[in-house]
C-alpha cells in the first residue's frame, strides 16, 4: 500500500495536522486509545487488525501497532515559499539528499527551529517515503516543502527576493558563526557523499564551514543542518 506512515508519534501528529490520514490500521491486541480518540474526533476511519497483518502492510517495519494511509504528498512551487512581508526568514535548500534517514532528520530539525520552508530538487533526492515521515515525526505536515527543477535558478530567484544564500561546505572559507544572519537566509545543504555542487557553491553568497577541533573532520548532512539552524536561531535571539 502506498503513502503510508507508521509509528505512534508520526500518526498522532498527522491526525492533528491539516493533511490528515485517509484511514488508520490499528493493532487489535494493544490499541492506542488516544489515537482512536483523535481519529474519531477528526472523522478518520480506522480498522482493528492482527499484528501480523500490520507487519505485512508495513513490510515488517517498527509500526508500534499504528499505520496511517496518507493522501499523496503535493510539493509546493518555489514561489509559494516567498513571503515579501517578513523581515526575517529561513529556508533550507537541499542539493541531493538521497538518504531517507538524513532527509527525515532534516525535516524534523527544520520543524523544531521554525524554518519557513524546504526546497528540494525533482531528482537526486530522497522521496517522502514512510521512512522519511517516521524519522521526521510528522514534520513534513508542518514545514512547507517546494520542489524545483534547477537549483541554480532557484537560488537566483531567492536572491532577487532579498535572500542571502549560505552554503554549508567543509572546505568553506567562511566560518558558520561569523556570518550575519539578519534578514532572509537560505541555508544550502549538499549531498551526503559529494556535498553541494560546484555551480550551487558559486551561486551562493557565502560558503561556510563548521570548525571541527576533534579527530573526526566531517559531519553528516542532518547534523550539519542542525548546527547551522541552532546558530541562526541563537544569533537572532541574542541580537534582539
Amino acid at each position: 500500500m502506498e503513502n503510508m506512515i507508521y509509528g505512534k508519534i508520526p500518526v498522532k501528529n498527522a491526525l492533528e495536522a491539516k493533511r490528515k490520514p485517509l484511514r488508520l490500521f490499528l493493532s487489535v491486541s494493544h490499541t492506542d486509545k488516544e489515537i482512536q480518540s483523535l481519529a474519531s474526533r477528526n472523522r478518520v476511519p480506522y480498522r482493528l487488525m492482527p499484528d501480523a497483518e500490520l507487519d505485512r502492510l508495513s513490510e515488517h517495519a517498527n509500526h508500534q501497532g499504528v499505520i496511517a494511509q496518507m493522501p499523496r504528498f503535493s510539493y509546493l512551487a518555489l514561489e509559494d515559499l516567498l513571503d515579501g512581508g517578513k523581515e526575517e526568514s529561513t529556508l533550507v535548500l537541499l542539493d541531493g539528499i538521497e538518504d531517507p534517514v538524513n532527509f527525515g532528520s532534516i525535516i524534523r530539525t527544520c520543524g523544531a527551529f521554525g524554518v519557513d520552508g524546504i526546497v528540494v530538487l525533482d531528482r537526486r533526492q530522497a522521496p517522502l517515503s514512510p521512512t522519511v515521515c517516521k524519522i521526521s515525526t510528522g514534520a513534513e505536515n508542518v514545514v512547507p516543502i517546494a520542489q524545483v527543477g534547477n537549483l541554480s535558478k532557484a537560488i537566483e530567484t531567492l536572491q532577487r527576493n532579498g535572500y542571502w544564500v549560505v552554503c554549508s561546505a567543509g572546505e568553506g572559507k567562511d566560518s558558520y558563526d561569523e556570518i550575519d544572519y539578519s534578514g532572509k537566509i537560505v541555508l544550502v545543504v549538499g549531498s551526503e557523499g559529494f556535498g553541494a555542487s560546484r555551480l550551487v557553491k558559486e551561486k551562493s553568497d557565502f560558503v561556510a564551514s563548521i570548525p571541527l577541533p576533534g579527530t573526526i573532520k566531517a559531519l553528516n548532512a542532518s547534523i550539519a543542518t542542525a548546527v547551522f539552524l541552532a546558530h541562526i536561531d541563537s544569533y537572532r535571539r541574542h541580537r534582539k
